[in-house]
């Protein structure tokens, strides 16, 4: 029978794999990431033997000492895996074996590599989300001082790129700050599917070992056990709903990275980006390129994808354990590295650009307060369906005619409806525009100081 090294499941073969079937069945370049849990997560199981009779308590003391050695071996960045280590979990034990001996051997009583791996990414899923919150939360508060300092700026808000009301430029800031707020509940949300743990459920059927589950549940940091062994290893929802939430915060930020790039052109203006976060061109001189936010923006369909490209996997999968879900751990570890550059990017991006104050001003058009000249008409009494059309008659001959709506005198004014009186001044103003929009939610002066209050108690409680 030929010998196969390095192999902990070598028992029933009798040949050894091929080499490209090594080299097709690896995941340690992936799953390497995971060595702390693993560790933590076979120091628990440890101490669960321990209360079971099954190590002594030198036994014990010894594999903890062993795992130990290996971590901190790890972030020394001592090279420590080989080319027949399968994936993290025989590396592990193998180098578990090297520091300590026979002992180690005993340490996967009664415990599956599937209910192990499950552990061990629903904690690295759980510590990587908690990274997320946590650049979300700074994000957030760079937008939050963006909107105290940019109380007084009133910008053209857009629907369809086509100018339609005046708004602060502190409410434009605080839209984004709410939306990542919803964003970060989603973010929670999967932490909280995370957050079971099926260390216990063995292969399929449960340890054979009555290891007290919960008390593992208590030292890992999980606030409940899977109740059903099969379920525990076979679920990968988890994984889904990480990766949607993040599929989710990238498409909201591509939003606003879309917004930013157009507020940055020439034809625009009304932004400008440090040079530390734009390129140049490799022929054109004059060219001054938002990368950073373009690559923000691109980034969006690799989230996306990865999701889908887990989720088209996880579709075909019966129960319970399969190699298929080896291939959960790359669209995961990728999204969330990936993810988490972008957040840092953004912080910066949106912590250096200039807001060009002047350039906004010039391109308020005062046909931005259509609306508000319709809704004085409300309040003389007419019926908004004939405003509407009163105001779009009205700005159609302004445009005809070549002239803005606040060149028109009142008596010109009166051409289409008696009801204008020489209060329909006070309209043409940008201040008085905003303070008509003072409902909860809106761009006035109050609604958005209310707004502040709000995101600063958000803050305060994150």
């Amino acid at each position: 029978m030929a010998e196969q090294k390095n192999k902990m499941w070598d028992g029933r073969f009798s040949r050894p794999s091929a080499e490209l079937m090594e080299r097709f069945n690896n995941s340690l370049p992936i799953d390497q990431r995971l060595i702390e849990e693993d560790i933590r997560g076979s120091k628990a199981w440890a101490g669960g033997l321990l209360k079971e009779g099954v190590l002594t308590a030198e036994e014990f003391t010894l594999i903890c000492s062993g795992l130990d050695s290996i971590s901190a071996r790890y972030r020394a960045g001592e090279e420590l895996f080989t080319a027949s280590d399968e994936d993290i979990h025989m590396a592990v034990e193998r180098l578990l074996g090297d520091e300590i001996g026979e002992v180690a051997a005993k340490l996967h009583t009664g415990r599956s590599r599937n209910d192990q791996v499950a552990t061990d990414f629903r904690l690295y899923v759980k510590n990587s989300v908690a990274t997320l919150v946590n650049s979300l939360t700074r994000v957030q508060k760079v937008l939050l001082t963006m909107a105290e300092r940019d109380r007084d700026v009133i910008i053209p808000g857009y629907t369809h790129y086509q100018q339609a009301q005046p708004v602060a430029l502190s409410h434009y800031w605080l839209s984004f700050f709410f939306i990542l707020d919803r964003e970060k509940k989603r973010l929670h949300a999967a932490s909280e599917g995370a957050d079971i743990l099926p260390l216990g459920s063995g292969a399929i059927a449960g340890s054979g070992f009555a290891v007290d589950r919960s008390a593992l549940a208590e030292e890992l940091g999980f606030s409940r056990i899977t109740d059903n062994s099969m379920d525990g290893v076979a679920a990968r929802d988890f994984v889904l709903e990480a990766l949607h939430a993040i599929a989710s915060l990238g498409i909201t930020i591509s939003r606003y990275a879309e917004d930013l790039i157009v507020w940055s052109t020439y034809e625009f203006g009304f932004i400008e980006l440090d040079d530390q976060w734009s390129t140049g061109s490799s022929m054109m001189p004059q060219k001054k390129n938002p990368d950073s936010l373009e690559l923000i923006r691109g980034k969006s369909g690799r989230f996306l994808g990865n999701y889908t490209r887990f989720a088209t996997t996880l579709k075909g999968i019966g129960l319970t354990y399969f190699k298929d879900l080896q291939e959960d751990k790359e669209p995961f570890i990728d999204s969330y590295e990936e993810m988490n550059l972008v957040l840092s990017v953004c912080e910066h991006v949106l912590g250096t650009l200039a807001v060009r104050k002047e350039a906004i001003a010039e391109k308020l058009n005062p046909f931005l307060l259509a609306t508000d000249v319709a809704d004085y008409l409300v309040r003389k009494g007419v019926p908004f369906r004939k405003c509407h059309h009163i105001v779009g008659r009205l700005v159609g001959d302004c445009i005809a005619r070549g002239v803005e709506l606040t060149d028109l005198s009142v008596e010109a004014l009166r051409e289409y409806s008696p009801h204008f009186g020489e209060d329909v001044q006070a309209l043409f103003s940008w201040e008085t525009a905003l303070k008509g929009r003072d409902i909860y939610g809106g761009t006035g002066p109050g609604s958005v100081e209310k707004q502040l209050a709000k995101a600063r108690e958000l803050l305060n409680n994150a």
